[in-house]
C-alpha cells in the first residue's frame, strides 16, 4: 500500500481485528468476511481483501459504501478523517521514521506551512438549518442553531461543524441519514479540536460533560448541560491541552457504555486527573450511551453523576 510516495506493508487483518463491531466474522483464504458496518444484516455480505485492503459491501444500495480502499474504511472504523487515518497508518508501518506533517505536503521541502483551513460561513449557508433528523433524535432547534448544525439535502445527511476554540469552522462532518456512514470536508484535523468547546468559552461556563459524538453532545445541550465531544473513543495530546485550556473546572465523564467508551472514559482519567475535578455517571442497564435514554431519565442519570471510585479502576 503506497501512501505519500510511502510503500507500507499494512497488517490489514490487524487493524480489522482491533475493532469489535464485527458480527459473524470469519476469514476464508485472503478475504475477512463479517456482517456489515454500514448497516444492520444478519447474513455476512461485507468483504476485505486482507492483501490489498480493498473492500466490498455487496448488499449496500448506496455507491458511497458499495466499495472502496483500505484508508476510506479505516478512517470510519477509526472515527476520523482520512488525513488523520493516513498518519495513523505512517506511524504504524513506515519503514523508517517520518514526520507526517512534511509528507502530508507530498514531500514539499518549502519551509512554509500551509495556514490552517477555516472555512468561509457564506460558503457554507446552503447546509445551515433546522435538521428534522435531529430534532427526531431529541435535539432542540437551539441547540442545533448553536453549534451550526444542519442538513444537506443533497447527500440526505446531518451536517456536523467543527469550530476553532475561537469559533471558526475547521471542518465538517457529515452523517447519513440512511445508513451508518460520515465524510469529512478537506479541513483540518479533528484531533486537533474539541467539538462544542468554543462555545463553553464564550458562555465561560465552568462545568461540562464530555461525550464521544457530536449528537450525544447536541441532545446534553437541549437538556440544558453543557457538553463537548471528542469525535471518538479516545483523546489525542492536543485535545487534552484544549480541555484544560479551556477553563473548565469541572468534567463530567459520560462516554458510551461499551467497551471502546469506558476504556476512553479510563484514558480521560489517566490524563485529566490532578488537572481537573473528574466525575462520571452511571447508565442503566442496556443504555448505549447518553442519547439512547428519554429526556426525563437523562436528565436524572446527569444529575446524579458521581466521584470516581479510583480503587475499582
Amino acid at each position: 500500500m503506497i501512501l505519500r510516495n510511502v510503500d507500507l506493508d499494512v497488517d490489514f487483518l490487524e487493524e480489522l481485528e482491533a475493532f469489535d463491531i464485527w458480527d459473524k466474522q470469519r476469514l476464508r483464504e485472503n478475504e475477512f468476511q463479517a456482517c456489515s458496518p454500514f448497516r444492520n444484516e444478519s447474513h455476512p455480505s461485507f468483504s476485505v481483501n486482507i492483501e490489498t485492503g480493498l473492500w466490498v459491501d455487496f448488499g449496500s444500495v448506496y455507491e458511497e459504501t458499495k466499495s472502496g480502499n483500505f484508508v476510506q474504511l479505516l478512517a470510519f472504523l477509526r472515527e476520523e478523517t482520512t488525513t488523520e487515518s493516513i498518519d495513523y497508518l505512517l506511524e504504524k508501518y513506515a519503514p523508517f521514521n517520518v514526520d507526517v506533517e512534511t509528507l502530508q505536503l507530498n514531500m514539499n521541502l518549502s519551509l512554509e506551512e500551509p495556514e490552517p483551513k477555516v472555512f468561509d460561513r457564506e460558503e457554507l449557508k446552503h447546509l445551515f438549518g433546522e435538521s428534522e433528523y435531529l430534532k427526531g433524535r431529541g435535539v432542540h432547534p437551539l441547540a442545533q442553531e448553536m453549534l451550526d448544525a444542519g442538513h444537506d439535502k443533497k447527500h440526505n445527511a446531518v451536517v456536523l461543524p467543527w469550530h476553532d476554540k475561537d469559533g471558526n469552522i475547521i471542518n465538517v462532518k457529515f452523517r447519513s441519514i440512511k445508513q451508518k456512514y460520515f465524510w469529512y470536508l478537506e479541513g483540518q484535523q479533528i484531533k486537533n479540536h474539541v467539538y462544542g468547546l468554543w462555545l463553553i468559552r464564550k458562555l465561560r461556563k465552568d462545568t461540562a460533560y464530555i461525550v464521544e459524538s457530536e449528537i450525544d453532545a447536541l441532545f446534553l445541550w437541549s437538556l440544558g448541560f453543557a457538553a463537548i465531544a471528542l469525535g471518538r473513543a479516545r483523546i489525542s495530546k492536543k485535545q487534552r491541552e484544549l480541555i484544560l485550556d479551556s477553563g473548565i473546572t469541572k468534567l463530567i465523564i459520560a462516554t458510551d457504555n461499551d467497551r471502546a467508551g469506558r476504556s476512553c472514559g479510563l484514558e480521560l482519567i489517566k490524563e485529566l486527573n490532578g488537572y481537573i475535578e473528574l466525575r462520571c455517571i452511571d447508565f442503566p442497564n442496556g443504555v448505549k450511551d447518553v442519547n439512547d435514554m428519554d429526556k426525563d431519565v437523562c436528565k436524572k442519570v446527569c444529575e446524579n453523576h458521581r466521584p470516581i471510585n479510583f480503587k475499582v479502576l
